[in-house]
């Protein structure tokens, strides 16, 4: 009897163990220091003030922002006065980026790990917030001072923050405050935005870019924007060209209007009690299992997932 009772127990434990295993961290965000020792050590927030010259906060930070992952994509968030959303593709689903910072190369690619798929240049990139003055997307800047924090890093939910304090908008003082939440199981990113000092009528914007080659492009005049296409995220490695999607959906009673400009599919937005919502989402052509290889494919999960 007591061999059958340790046989039950064993091959439970060892079902229960390889649930776990199944079921590990599924998100993950972290920010690390530039150490010239290459040490990088992880921290929780860190703040600039505003006339800090670009590169030198830009560089400041290993991989110059805050990150934070899902299981397919991964994403940063320029710490510099862009404060642009940048992705990372996978092949496989796993959590890569604590390793791999965007920092990837052809060695490991060859084993099998991601890397950056995107050039965002003067771009909305996927999902960044934006101002909007003069029919055009500007930047939260000019500012007093800017910061970023980890307040979450899994496993189940990554929470990253940036804000900005004393944002001359339109000749009004603002306080700004940009959440990323993302949750297990879940492609789509959850983003709020708090604005102090601002009317329900001020206008702000948010959207996907345009990819520089094969681009195509979905608009739902109800707040859902997205792209698919090509691009060379690393113009020193024009070899590498990489294939993706983005999309954004905007909570409705924030949204403006719909709209596109050279660069962007854009949605213009205004606060609502100082807050506004949206989510965004990407897919790497690189994913090789579940994963979306054309636009009709990645249209289709918009549609259905985004649906209004």
């Amino acid at each position: 009897m007591k061999k059958f009772v340790l046989l039950f127990l064993f091959f439970n434990l060892s079902t229960f163990n390889f649930q776990l295993s199944t079921i590990q961290a599924q998100v993950h965000a972290h920010m690390k220091l530039w150490d010239r020792k290459y040490r990088y050590p992880k921290i929780n927030s860190i703040e600039f003030q505003g006339d800090v010259p670009q590169l030198s906060s830009y560089d400041a930070i290993y991989g110059h922002g805050a990150m934070w992952e899902n299981e397919w994509i991964g994403f940063r968030v320029y710490v510099d006065y862009r404060q642009s959303v940048d992705l990372y593709g996978k092949k496989t689903a796993q959590m890569e980026l604590d390793s791999i910072n965007f920092y990837s190369s052809r060695d490991l690619m060859a084993k099998g790990f991601g890397e950056d798929i995107l050039y965002v240049g003067s771009s909305i990139g996927a999902g960044s917030f934006r101002g909007y003055e003069g029919n055009k997307p500007t930047f939260v800047q000019p500012v007093s001072a800017r910061g970023q924090r980890v307040l979450n890093e899994g496993p189940d939910s990554a929470v990253v923050e940036i804000y900005a304090r004393d944002w001359q908008y339109q000749g009004k003082t603002l306080q700004f405050r940009q959440r990323f939440t993302a949750l297990r199981g879940k492609r789509e990113v959850q983003v709020d935005v708090w604005i102090e000092g601002c009317s329900d009528r001020d206008i702000f914007c948010t959207g996907v870019q345009k990819l520089e080659s094969d681009n195509m492009g979905y608009t739902d005049r109800r707040g859902v924007v997205a792209s698919w296409g090509s691009n060379v995220p690393d113009k020193a490695q024009k070899d590498l060209v990489e294939r993706l999607g983005m999309a954004v959906r905007v909570n409705r009673q924030n949204l403006v209007e719909v709209r596109e400009d050279d660069l962007n599919y854009l949605c213009l937005v205004h606060p609502v009690r100082g807050h506004i919502r949206y989510w965004l989402a990407a897919a790497s052509d690189m994913q090789q299992k579940d994963g979306y290889h054309s636009s009709s494919d990645w249209f289709g999960w918009v549609r259905r997932q985004f649906s209004l």
